[in-house]
């Protein structure tokens, strides 16, 4: 695995009594290690986006396949992946993504997990 990430739990969202701003604290998982994060692999599964709307805007929403060594984590369900290096795409650090299924079995060689990235 060349690829490099964080993995943060986010918390339950707080809200400032003083200026109301609402923050949601959060717990880091995955990484970082001496490499700048836990070695990865992002796949993306399928060429297809779909489409969402929210407020009168439309959000373009891609799926990807996340691997990651056995015995990294645990991962949940709404955990956040942040790509910090890659070394093949000079476009991958910076990307986004959140945990939408987990995926276990008995000889696994890697965790294997279903990512999604809200791209637009």
């Amino acid at each position: 695995m060349v690829d490099a990430c964080t993995v943060h739990r986010p918390g339950e969202p707080e809200t400032d009594p003083t200026t109301g701003k609402v923050t949601v604290s959060k717990t880091l998982i995955y990484g970082p290690d001496s490499t700048g994060g836990g070695k990865c692999k992002i796949q993306q599964t399928i060429a297809q986006a779909s489409g969402k709307d929210s407020a009168e805007h439309r959000f373009t929403v891609q799926e990807a396949r996340w691997d990651t060594p056995v015995g990294s984590g645990p991962f949940m369900v709404n955990d956040i992946v942040t790509m910090t290096s890659s070394g093949l795409d000079p476009h991958m650090p910076g990307r986004v993504y959140r945990v939408t299924e987990l995926f276990h079995k008995t000889f696994a060689t890697a965790q294997r997990c279903r990512l999604e990235e809200v791209t637009a």
